[in-house]
């Protein structure tokens, strides 16, 4: 069943630094350079470092910068590096390509008013001398989850694990470039721009998103068509899908859909029903057929996980699962859930549904 939208359109997120350009070495050469006219000690031999919140601070760690030697190298060294860099292999001719099939491109940098004079005119010069196709500009991001929220990214590609990793954490797809050394396997990395179009060309691309009253037609189709499929329950109005707002939301709880972003279809949902932050249940977790183990559930389940410990108090979950699907109870348990003999709590259940529980970590 598809959704409202019209228009096949992704809204893609695109870093500059590092991602655009490939000058971390040069950058990195720059500033040891610089370290040693300051009498400055290299600690770090491999360099190695994330610059977790995109304010320099990789440099301190490295080169013991006071704050104006750091702005000094940020606002004048770097700045020079970054003006000249030339742009990677491919990327010119793919971001052309991306937008002309419909996307929109959102270039989202770092780059800020505290080690810049002017981070949107130089952002906008370089883009512009070198041919770079986009919609909007963003500069001052140094929170690139908050930014890509704001702004609705379907995709952000950078070269900063911390950044993909956060931004991963709300749900929104992340993928590196560049990065093979220092991965994290949670965050898809490629090597260069043509394998990026090709990938997203190739492959379902999925977004987590939390539950709209827009998709309320959408939801119930899905949760009945699958209840059907995977455990043979008959089509009918599910109190909790008919007033998901009133049922989950407004009691601290929450529902998340997983989006093909390509085809504009829900493929997964998850719930979490809060029982006054004494415990919660894990509802309503789908993910349609055609894209199990490609990782929709286990980001589902993430996202529920990350916000029971940001949002509640809840110290334990528990859930009831079907029987016969051996593969979800096979999941659950690489998750830490303990199967019960019986259910401890007052829940809604079928008989041939099996109980799990799990204690969260804090």
């Amino acid at each position: 069943m598809i959704m409202h939208w019209e228009v096949i359109k992704l809204r893609i997120g695109i870093d500059i630094d590092n991602t655009l350009t490939d000058i971390n070495d040069k950058l990195m050469n720059a500033a040891v350079e610089y370290a040693k006219t300051l009498n400055k000690y290299v600690e770090n031999e491999d360099l190695n470092i994330n610059d977790a919140y995109n304010d320099g601070n990789v440099y301190q760690k490295l080169f013991h910068f006071t704050y104006n030697e750091l702005k000094y190298f940020l606002g004048t060294i770097q700045e020079k590096i970054t003006n000249n860099a030339t742009p990677r292999n491919h990327c010119v001719e793919v971001i052309k390509k991306l937008r002309d099939e419909g996307n929109e491109i959102y270039i989202i940098t770092a780059r800020d008013s505290e080690f810049h004079d002017n981070p949107y005119m130089q952002s906008e010069v370089w883009l512009k001398k070198n041919d770079i196709y986009y919609d909007k500009l963003i500069v001052n991001a140094r929170n690139k989850k908050r930014v890509c929220l704001e702004n609705d990214i379907d995709l952000l590609i950078d070269d900063s694990i911390c950044n993909c990793s956060n931004v991963s954490s709300s749900g929104i797809l992340a993928f590196t470039i560049g990065n093979s050394k220092k991965l994290n396997n949670k965050i898809k990395n490629f090597d260069n721009w043509q394998q990026i179009y090709d990938y997203i060309n190739k492959n379902a691309l999925v977004k987590i998103i939390t539950y709209d009253d827009k998709y309320s037609d959408e939801v119930c189709y899905f949760i009945n068509e699958s209840m059907y499929k995977f455990i043979g329950r008959k089509y009918k109005v599910r109190p909790d899908i008919s007033k998901i707002n009133d049922y989950y939301i407004k009691n601290n709880g929450n529902f998340w859909l997983a989006i093909d972003i390509k085809k504009k279809q829900i493929i997964g949902t998850i719930a979490l029903e809060n029982r006054n932050d004494n415990y919660g249940i894990l509802k309503r977790f789908y993910v349609d057929e055609k894209y199990q183990n490609i990782g929709v559930g286990t980001r589902l389940y993430e996202n529920l996980i990350e916000y029971i410990k940001s949002n509640t108090k809840i110290n334990k979950i528990y859930l009831a699962c079907g029987q016969i699907l051996k593969n979800a109870h096979t999941f659950y348990k690489n998750k830490g859930f303990v199967q019960m003999n019986n259910i401890d709590i007052d829940m809604h259940y079928s008989e041939d549904d099996d109980f799990f529980v799990k204690y969260i970590d804090r």
